[in-house]
């Protein structure tokens, strides 16, 4: 099996469940074409086998959430875009609608708190799992950015300057720099985050 698959699961959210892993295929298919690129551009740029990026455009793959920032970076949108989802008219997001992101590879769930990534700002919920990090896959995208740790405690690292967050403290920084988290604990972390513009 490729090291780079997980296994993302599709979790109901109350009325709306999450974009299944056919439906981020179709997008992904989508933004190649759109960039005219060939499946083994792509997937050279992404740093990805051709077969895997073959399945994840089928539907039949299951790629971890570096994946998914590889491919976001090497297609040049936000990760958000895999949230999917028709934009709701109101601002109102009530717990049990929100989309999400599951990846159950690391337990790793990302909730929208806003209605959607088209505004001026955005909003997320991160539940992330011991031993989880995206060293080797940073996130590199316009803006500013501000984390709140409400449970348990993340090493985030900005450029090469790297700061351990526990409940309650919070960082903002220039999303424009290479960041990463990894919780080196036994334990679940989780974070609020607000980004402008909306992009993670």
């Amino acid at each position: 099996m490729d090291p780079q698959v997980g296994k993302v699961a599709v979790a109901p959210t109350g009325t709306e469940t999450t974009r299944t892993m056919s439906e981020v295929g179709v997008l992904v298919q989508q933004l190649r074409r759109e960039a005219q690129l060939s499946i083994a551009t792509l997937a050279e740029r992404a740093e990805l086998s051709t077969g895997l990026l073959s399945q994840i455009e089928r539907g039949i793959g299951n790629p971890s959430f570096t994946t998914l920032i590889k491919l976001s970076q090497a297609l040049q949108v936000p990760v958000g875009r895999f949230f999917g989802g028709p934009d709701r008219a109101g601002s109102l997001v009530r717990q049990e609608d929100r989309r999400r992101l599951m990846l159950s590879e690391n337990n790793l769930i990302y909730e929208l708190l806003t209605p959607h990534m088209h505004g001026h700002l955005g909003m997320i919920k991160a539940h992330i799992a011991a031993g989880w990090t995206n060293e080797q896959a940073p996130f590199v995208h316009e803006g500013e950015e501000c984390i709140t740790i409400t449970e348990g405690e993340l090493v985030v690292c900005i450029s090469s300057t790297e700061y351990t967050l526990t409940e309650g403290d919070s960082l903002t920084y220039d999303s424009s720099l290479p960041h990463w988290y990894r919780n080196a604990t036994d334990h679940h972390a989780v974070l609020i985050g607000a980004m402008t513009p909306p992009s993670f």
